[in-house]
């Protein structure tokens, strides 16, 4: 099952577009963040039923921004990052992000996490009931 709204939260513009473009053609609606600031200045940032961040951004990298998502909202966080220090998915997991692929990820790879994330938060949601 794949959201049907999602934030992409990254500086690397070229990289934005084009998945922007897939994720679109798969039927999902992207909006498109060049940082966490970005986000959370928005209308509603918690609003999305997806994110997908990468760590090295600007002015409020990833670890950060997960870690204020994860307060407001329960929504699946995927990680998209170059950033490969050995402790990089400790502080994600422990931020409360999902799931971590490093760059250089296909599109095809991250679709499938998506998938993943949202199929194991729909069968968390099925067991509470």
């Amino acid at each position: 099952m794949l959201p049907s709204t999602l934030a992409l939260i990254d500086d690397d513009h070229l990289f934005v577009e084009t998945l922007s473009r897939f994720l679109g053609e798969q039927g999902i609606r992207v909006s498109s963040y060049g940082d966490g600031a970005d986000l959370l200045a928005s209308a509603d940032p918690y609003g999305f039923e997806f994110y997908v961040a990468d760590l090295m951004m600007p002015s409020v990298d990833g670890i950060t921004l997960i870690d204020v998502l994860r307060r407001r909202t329960s929504a699946g966080i995927l990680v998209v990052s170059g950033r490969l220090a050995s402790d990089t998915f400790k502080q994600i997991v422990k931020a409360g992000g999902d799931m971590y692929l490093a760059k250089p990820a296909q599109f095809e790879q991250i679709l499938v996490a998506i998938e993943a994330v949202q199929r194991r938060a729909g069968a968390g949601e099925a067991m509470k009931k």
